[in-house]
């Protein structure tokens, strides 16, 4: 196998070599039956057992036991921003925190369908250099929910303790299970796969059992409809058997690195070398989120003096086996994505390398 590079994709993500590892044996024989996990059906016994172990291992990581129901969904994230309206407004209108790229599109997506989406409070003016603070935010009380994107991808910031209502629902695509989440506090937490957890094509979500009872049985086709995937299994149709598989795999993972609180730990330290080298360059290097304690563990993002030193700045990195760090078009500049699959040592390669940079181009 050629060497591995150090990949700050946004996603689809580096995964833990181990996962990919252990997933490629299960591709081609899956426990010595002489066919592979993708193989066999999801009626099967033995894609149940894979289902009921996921299950147990996601909540058992969370923290949860018979509070909520583990869901397995296709379509991304972004469908949920229709599909979540769909099910949980209940003809109300609902609260959107809009703090970067993601949670405008999920506001948007509400408008899609019809539900009022009320924003709260927006950084959108300053290109969401920031997530506003909770004493801004305007509430409705007769709104159905609470959403908010608690780390933006696109500009790096992040919502550090969540707050506290009644329905809270939490889009956590890019951290989730990067750290500990207040189960306690949340109605509805939801994430695309391919950041942290596995490949594109899969969502995770856990809600809470009191407020599935609460979806309707009629009015929302059966594959949309949150309830109907619970009582199924998530198996109204067939579900990305493999990325389930793979799913699994990274909670394995997970539980071998101590659980989300350890990795919270190790994703802190990463992060601290990269702010550390932003902040000690004497301003050649310009983080884009203004409050220091708002900063994303998952996401980086700085500028440089120019967008010719910033194109140099990625095709010389690219040289010393660290790739896809360009920022994302409406933010520009570096992106480093450091979810849990990028070790320690990736991000001290990169902090040297931020250093040696500026002394040579500054």
């Amino acid at each position: 196998m050629s060497t591995r590079v150090y990949n700050f994709s946004a996603g689809p993500a580096m995964l833990p070599l181990e996962v990919l590892e252990a997933s490629a044996k299960a591709l081609i024989d899956f426990q010595g039956k002489g066919f592979g996990i993708a193989e066999c059906s999801h009626r099967g016994k033995e894609f149940d057992g894979v289902a009921d172990e996921a299950i147990a291992r996601c909540k058992s990581l969370l923290g949860v036991s018979d509070s909520h129901e583990v869901l397995f969904l296709q379509g991304g994230a972004t469908q949920l921003f229709t599909t979540i309206p769909m099910n949980l407004a209940g003809g109300k209108s609902a609260d959107y925190l809009v703090s970067g790229e993601w949670s405008k599109k999920a506001a948007a997506g509400a408008k899609e369908v019809g539900v009022t989406a009320n924003i709260i409070a927006t950084s959108e003016a300053s290109n969401f250099d920031h997530h506003p603070e909770a004493t801004t935010w305007k509430l409705n009380p007769e709104a159905a929910y609470l959403h908010v994107c608690s780390n933006e991808t696109v500009h790096g910031n992040r919502i550090v303790d969540l707050p506290t209502h009644a329905q809270l629902i939490v889009d956590a695509s890019s951290e989730f299970m990067a750290r500990p989440h207040a189960m306690d506090k949340i109605a509805m937490i939801y994430g695309g796969a391919q950041k942290n957890l596995g490949p594109s094509g899969l969502v995770l979500a856990l809600i809470r059992k009191d407020l599935l009872a609460t979806i309707p049985d009629k009015g929302i086709p059966k594959l949309f409809s949150f309830r109907a995937q619970a009582e199924a299994k998530s198996m109204i149709n067939t579900p990305p058997t493999f990325s389930i598989y793979m799913l699994l795999e990274t909670f394995r993972w997970l539980e071998r690195q101590g659980g989300l609180a350890a990795i919270e730990h190790v994703n802190a330290a990463k992060a601290k070398l990269l702010y550390d080298a932003i902040d000690q360059s004497g301003g050649y290097y310009t983080g884009t989120v203004i409050k220091p304690s708002q900063r994303s563990h998952m996401n980086v993002t700085f500028r440089l003096p120019s967008e010719e030193k910033t194109d140099e700045f990625v095709k010389q990195a690219a040289k010393h086996d660290m790739v896809a760090l360009k920022g994302y078009r409406t933010v520009g500049g570096i992106r480093a994505s450091i979810y849990n699959a990028m070790p320690l040592a990736g991000c001290q390669s990169l902090a040297s390398f931020m250093h040696d940079f500026k002394a040579k181009n500054g």
